[in-house]
């Protein structure tokens, strides 16, 4: 097991936290069983390259949560199970004892304890009224107009993943929210790393109807070019101008780079189709080449978005699930 896990430099997410996650994936998808046993701190750390105190310390989290068991001279043992319908009530009462047992250590009367329940409850409520979203794209581009598109509709919270980033790390979605949003094109690899796959929700993308309006009045034999934050979304852009123009002279597609690249790049064209949130992915020297070619050429800022069936079926869904949270 200890070659199974990869760490991901350089990320966001502390080391020891992916390690957490990782970990806390594979049990509750079943890979890992009750009972079954996990590296030493130093054989992990050895493996993966990193310190021991950073493997100590997710095992430790994961102990916490429940998930692992340290036994002193045998080893570290997975003690997890999922819960089944025959035990759920014994677990919450047993659970609900030790937390009393606490708090009477505490000194709090069993009145103190009915309002601290009461308030923790209703903060709880509060906390869960609305909807936890997490949506997943393959390109920054379409990431942020789906994000927005998501964040227009009430009572909904935003949590943003690029694909990559999922599939180099992949999250514990599955606790982390109530619905994750994708494409038709990454649903059935979004389904295979979800333990429920009735929490993913597939929408299907279109050009916007501005970005179309504008691609279809090129007329035949203007030189385009088209630059994207990232060269998924420059593709797309790309294949979208192919299929709604004729006789136009349509250059490969490009990433934002420097500003001396992206001026050769526009030395021989009369169109740059490029995101419509362009200026949050460049800097000033790139911003500033961008503006000289506007000076005497066209910028054709452009965007994907979710189209009309798929707004629908989402905001169905997601009253659905405030009704269920606000029970």
């Amino acid at each position: 097991m200890e070659g199974h896990y990869q760490i991901t430099e350089n990320s966001e997410v502390p080391v020891y936290r992916q390690l957490v996650d990782a970990i806390r994936a594979d049990i509750k998808k079943g890979r890992l069983g009750k009972g079954d046993q996990l590296p030493t701190v130093m054989v992990l750390a050895e493996s993966l390259g990193v310190a021991r105190g950073t493997v100590k310390r997710a095992y430790d989290e994961l102990e916490k949560l429940g998930f692992i068991e340290k036994t002193q001279g045998r080893g570290t043992f997975v003690s997890y199970s999922p819960l089944s319908g025959g035990n759920r009530k014994d677990q919450a009462m047993s659970a609900i004892d030790t937390m009393l047992d606490s708090l009477v250590e505490l000194g709090f009367s069993y009145e103190e304890m009915q309002i601290f329940l009461d308030l923790k409850l209703r903060e709880r409520q509060a906390q869960h009224s609305d909807v936890k979203v997490a949506v997943i794209e393959c390109n920054q581009e379409n990431l942020s107009k789906l994000s927005d598109q998501l964040r227009a509709i009430q009572g909904v919270e935003v949590f943003a993943y690029l694909l990559d980033h999922v599939q180099a790390y992949p999250y514990n979605l599955d606790d982390e929210v109530d619905l994750v949003v994708t494409t038709v094109q990454h649903g059935e690899y979004i389904d295979s790393i979800l333990p429920r796959e009735e929490k993913v929700a597939r929408i299907a993308l279109r050009l916007s109807p501005q970005s179309m309006a504008r691609i279809v009045k090129l007329q035949a034999g203007t030189r385009i070019g088209v630059v994207g934050r990232s060269i998924r979304f420059a593709k797309l852009l790309h294949d979208a101008c192919k299929e709604y123009t004729e006789g136009v002279v349509l250059d490969a597609p490009i990433e934002f780079t420097s500003a001396d690249v992206l001026h050769k790049y526009l030395e021989d064209k009369s169109v740059l189709l490029l995101p419509e949130e362009y200026a949050k992915y460049i800097g000033g020297e790139v911003a500033n080449v961008l503006r000289e070619f506007a000076k005497t050429n066209l910028l054709l800022p452009c965007s994907y978005e979710m189209d009309e069936g798929s707004v629908l079926f989402l905001r169905e869904k997601i009253v659905r699930l405030q009704e269920k949270n606000s029970k």
